[in-house]
């Protein structure tokens, strides 16, 4: 675990203790073999494997579960995420499917059962959080997230020329090398002389889908559409996207396998997105059911589909759970590198 992740972890360790002044907290490591839990907490007698993040939001908070599901299946025990900031809105949602919480000045809903009995329950709410308005690392800031993507594309672009990585990604010579860098930090690629091996894609590929979700897809928002008519609607695969548009989230993904109807139309654009409405299905809405975004990448796609990865991400990143069923799917078939 990294110093970041350790200050985290003692930081709400030692709100827990000043607010609710239990009498047992220990915290102990690990072995380090996964990267995003490698520490025990004991509360009460009970060990809690710890997930530590930085933020948790509606944005990251299906690709975490997702994680968590992953940690669980590995090692069967209970978990506790922590965070520097939890938002709110998402602290219930998680304790509805049973993730135990905790923030930095002592936001907490921790449970645990044993078979059909409650053992404890602690639960501290509404205590303001000032950690809510940190950055994230400068890796999975918006070029280290372009870098990153081009990367788990095929795990054999990390050792491509520096040139040939900013074609691909429009990031500066200057950002390439620090996104590496930090990368090589965090055991995410190893050095064999010259040679660079992409390590961890999965978990590499987990944190690249929350800060893409939280940091980078906001800021490609161009704007919101609608169809028409409800019969474009459910005709909506007999609509012809202009060159240089893309089908992503659940439309990509119906397209695909079609066993998730699609609820929203995600579209990456590399031209106009009024180029849209010579289509004749759709028009302006500024709640509509399809969102534009612009294209961040420079290589080509087939189709009219955006990178398997980023429909993959766009489903995790809805937190719906039919889009986190699909992204399972998607798991099996096309991206099985990363299961």
């Amino acid at each position: 675990m990294l110093l970041a992740e350790r200050e985290t972890l003692n930081l709400a360790l030692e709100a827990l203790r000043e607010s609710l002044g239990l009498p047992e907290i220990i915290n102990k490591q690990e072995d380090d073999t996964h990267i995003d839990a490698g520490f025990v907490v004991r509360i009460n007698g009970i060990d809690f494997i710890c997930v530590v993040k930085n933020t948790v939001t509606t944005a990251n908070v299906g690709s975490i579960t997702m994680t968590l599901r992953d940690i669980v299946a590995a090692k069967p025990q209970p978990l506790l995420l922590v965070a520097r900031y939890i938002s709110p809105t998402v602290v219930d949602d998680l304790a509805s499917n049973g993730i135990n919480t905790l923030d930095c000045v002592g936001n907490c809903y921790i449970r645990y059962v044993k078979g059909e009995r409650m053992i404890f329950q602690i639960s501290n709410k509404g205590i303001k959080n000032p950690y809510m308005g940190e950055k994230t690392y400068p890796a999975f800031q918006e070029a280290g997230l372009k870098v990153i993507f081009y990367l788990l594309q095929d795990a054999t672009n990390v050792n491509k020329p520096y040139r040939e990585i900013q074609n691909a990604t429009g990031v500066s010579l200057g950002g390439i090398k620090n996104v590496l860098d930090v990368l090589v930090e965090r055991k995410f690629i190893l050095l064999t002389g010259k040679k660079r091996t992409l390590k961890n894609k999965k978990v590499l590929l987990n944190l690249w889908i929350e800060n893409y979700n939280q940091v980078l897809k906001p800021k490609l928002l161009l704007g919101k559409m609608s169809f028409r008519t409800d019969e474009h609607r459910v005709k909506w695969l007999a609509m012809e996207l202009p060159d240089g548009m893309f089908w992503g989230g659940e439309s990509a993904a119906n397209m695909i396998d079609d066993y998730l109807t699609p609820g929203t139309f995600d579209i990456y654009t590399d031209v106009p997105a009024a180029n849209l409405f010579k289509t004749g299905f759709v028009k302006q809405e500024e709640n509509g059911e399809i969102r534009v975004y612009q294209k961040f990448w420079k290589w080509e796609t087939e189709n009219h589909l955006v990178p398997l990865i980023l429909i993959y991400a766009d489903l995790i990143g809805s937190g719906n759970s039919r889009c986190m069923e699909m992204a399972e799917r998607l798991l099996e078939h096309g991206l099985k590198d990363y299961k």
